[in-house]
């Protein structure tokens, strides 16, 4: 007895590269949401920004705890231009201070970039990937990509939704039309150092062999930079290399030089030179950790 099998003709029809590595991305980006617990820490790392929502709810009377207590925040805001709505520094200081900013940033980044390659190269996915037609260079564009749409969240899409709650809760449209102007700017500059910080954990994650391994490695050298910049600072009393001696520090510098906020006398190109430099020497270190022999071996 024979049994007729019967198969579909199938045609072969090529794709663009695009189609085989954004599903990687988006798989990435989705990480931290696939569990209570990263739920849970993404609502933690928007602290802040309800925080500061708060603030402009009662600065322009949608709380009311009374006279006194709004008259206090309008001699804040105006007093620090950190928290003053009519300044870029209200929407820009909120990501690049230290605290809470640093804390946000790493814990962010420890529990999902830093181990965008290390945990696919522990579980052997590397070699799946490289025979699905993905190169290793549009692998790292692809978790890098992913990693750093998840940070916007916080880094980006946070002080665009205060710029915005703040246009829509004041009186007139007097907020819009004059904070418009320094909005472009302010934006670029919190989307190029979240990619300056996104690209450089990925590349660190490249040159890890697991997720843990990689956790540490980019914890010791985000405050590792920050405790040599500080020391060294001390060491030639030179308080400026506080300011761009550290992968934190140099991206905040850059940040608020963008957005038109007082860099507070930090050097740019210093700063700039620095990430720089971070970026490339991780680069080439990555380019021969990823290369073909190298991570299916």
């Amino acid at each position: 007895m024979t049994i007729g099998l019967r198969y579909r003709p199938a045609a072969y029809l090529p794709v663009p590269a695009f189609w085989r590595w954004w599903p990687l991305a988006w798989q990435e980006f989705l990480t931290l949401f696939r569990s209570k617990w990263g739920i849970a820490m993404f609502c933690v790392c928007l602290i802040p920004v309800a925080a500061r929502l708060f603030v402009l709810m009662i600065l322009y009377g949608v709380v009311n705890f009374g006279a006194g207590a709004r008259g206090n925040l309008l001699s804040r805001s105006q007093a620090l231009a950190q928290w003053d709505p009519l300044r870029p520094d209200f929407y820009v200081e909120s990501v690049v201070t230290t605290f809470p900013g640093l804390p946000i940033l790493v814990l962010l980044t420890a529990s999902v970039t830093a181990g965008a390659v290390a945990r696919d190269r522990a579980t052997n996915a590397l070699e799946l990937f490289w025979t699905r037609g993905i190169s290793p260079l549009q692998y790292v564009v692809a978790k890098w990509l992913g990693s750093m749409l998840l940070l916007m969240l916080v880094t980006v899409a946070g002080p665009l939704f205060l710029w915005l709650a703040a246009a829509l809760l004041a009186d007139d449209w007097t907020q819009l039309t004059s904070t418009l102007p320094f909005v472009p700017q302010m934006l670029g500059g919190l989307c190029g150092v979240t990619a300056i910080w996104t690209a450089s954990c990925v590349l660190l994650s490249a040159l890890c062999s697991s997720r843990n391994q990689a956790i540490v490695a980019w914890c010791l050298l985000m405050l590792g930079s920050s405790a040599t910049a500080n020391v060294t600072a001390v060491v030639f009393r030179e308080p400026a290399i506080r300011s761009w001696l550290s992968l934190w520090d140099a991206g905040g510098v850059l940040a608020r030089a963008s957005a038109g906020v007082a860099t507070r006398g930090a050097p740019v190109v210093p700063a700039a030179a620095f990430l720089a430099a971070v970026l490339l020497g991780l680069a080439l270190l990555a380019r021969r950790r990823l290369a073909l022999q190298e991570a299916v071996g």
